[in-house]
């Protein structure tokens, strides 16, 4: 496979035991279908597990803003830009193949932004999340241990907010479990 912006020959490369395609020119990396998804939910620990973001669910946002014309590193197809999520970044992905390339340092972009997400979110938020993990596990069996584990993320990440959120309410529970056996 050649790079979609300088034509170089990309490299393989290994993170957290996925494989992409780096471009040792340019920086840019190819993420084959479903890699990039895989490798959020490994990075910090899984705790970017829960966040779901999927990159051909809102057909009306391929076409918004600036177009790259990048052709797709696998296929050859034109690829269209697209937001990753509610964010800022564009990544470019192939209709076809669903391969994603980012430009050289954008994977660093989407960490940041994901760390942000996690930052941001609010008790009553990640009890929303909560909600739709648990239905998601009720609804679709085939899937029901991927949806626990995002379930158990989100409650650990629920309590560290729930700390930081309610520090007082926390000591106070802190403290009245000191004496209790087990507790």
């Amino acid at each position: 496979m050649d790079c979609p912006r300088c034509g170089v020959r990309l490299a393989r490369r290994r993170l957290r035991s996925v494989e992409f395609r780096r471009c040792p020119s340019c920086g840019g990396s190819w993420y084959g279908a479903d890699k990039l998804r895989i490798l959020k939910n490994r990075a910090a620990h899984g705790d970017y597990r829960w966040i779901d973001i999927d990159l051909w669910k809102d057909r009306r946002k391929f076409r918004s803003g600036r177009q790259e014309h990048l052709a797709c590193a696998k296929d050859g197809q034109p690829m269209v830009t697209v937001r990753y999520g509610d964010s800022t970044i564009r990544v470019d992905i192939c209709e076809r193949c669903q391969g994603i390339w980012l430009d050289a340092k954008e994977y660093g972009k989407i960490l940041r932004y994901l760390d942000r997400k996690v930052d941001a979110e609010t008790v009553d938020g990640y009890l929303h999340d909560l909600r739709k993990e648990f239905a998601d596990a009720l609804a679709h069996p085939s899937r029901a241990a991927s949806d626990l584990a995002d379930l158990a993320k989100i409650l650990h990440l629920l309590e560290l907010r729930f700390v930081v959120q309610h520090a007082g309410i926390s000591s106070a529970l802190r403290a009245a479990s000191r004496g209790v056996p087990g507790a």
